[in-house]
């Protein structure tokens, strides 16, 4: 019978320990994923993500583009984001969320006038150019509300 030696036996205590959420806090503890924090004046909260929930959820962005689009037979241009981008909130409301700053984050409404294949068009929504999240969105939405998907 093999025998663990006291080194092995305090780091798989450790380990334990940490990954029941019982670790003591300690100069080396990572931050947080996600730091939440109100806006002012504001029910959407910005979301500011370390660079390794940014890695691990595959965060991907696009710019919102402009051009020409049919709504409720109203041919005009429209501002155009990529579906995946579209978030629907538990009352059906739709979203974006925008990247405002290095891994932040903030939820806006949109309006969406019609879906075309793989692109929303927008009556209301980011200015062109900004940049929307593209994949991760859902976990984002998430984060803000507090919903880990854990019991």
């Amino acid at each position: 019978m093999r025998t663990k030696s006291p080194a092995s036996l305090t780091s798989l205590a450790a380990a334990a320990l940490f990954l029941a959420g019982c670790a003591a806090a300690s100069a080396h503890e990572e931050p947080p994923p996600a730091v939440v924090k109100d806006i002012p004046g504001s029910a959407v909260k910005q979301l500011q993500l370390t660079d390794r929930a940014t890695h691990r959820l595959g965060i991907t962005t696009a710019a919102v583009q402009t051009g020409q689009a049919t709504v409720d037979g109203q041919h005009g241009t429209y501002k155009l984001i990529p579906y995946s981008a579209v978030v629907y909130d538990n009352d059906g409301s739709t979203w974006a969320f925008v990247n405002t700053r290095p891994r932040t984050y903030i939820r806006q409404r949109i309006t969406v006038g019609a879906i075309q294949g793989n692109t929303a068009v927008l009556g209301t929504g980011p200015a062109p150019g900004a940049a929307v999240v593209t994949v991760g969105a859902p976990e984002l939405l998430g984060t803000e509300y507090d919903i880990s998907g854990e019991e």
